[in-house]
């Protein structure tokens, strides 16, 4: 056994990667329709079109501002908090195989 098989997997650090690459899939989905480059979002937010496209490796940590501001620039949601029913986080588990 080495070293990475005793690490423990963090469920909070797995769904953290998983929103923020679902954020820059949304964000990407939105250039996309309505015809806007990375170049050009730079300009709309007055950023270096480096830190835009740094954003956009699913890697970013985006602040609640910086969600706030692309939403008013592109004019649509890109990030939305539910209200009403309080819904458990689907976890996918996987089933053990077995074989005979």
């Amino acid at each position: 056994m080495n070293a990475l098989d005793r690490i423990t997997p963090d469920p909070a650090i797995d769904k953290f990667v998983d929103t923020s690459f679902d954020l820059s899939d949304r964000i990407h989905e939105i250039l996309e329709a309505k015809g806007i480059s990375q170049r050009e979002l730079a300009e709309m937010l007055g950023k270096k079109e480096s830190q835009v496209s740094k954003w956009m490796t699913g890697t970013h940590n985006f602040t609640i501002k910086t969600l706030a501001l692309l939403e008013v620039k592109l004019g649509v949601s890109i990030f939305q908090v539910s209200s009403g029913a309080i819904q458990p986080i689907n976890k996918a588990v996987e089933e053990p195989v077995y074989t005979t």
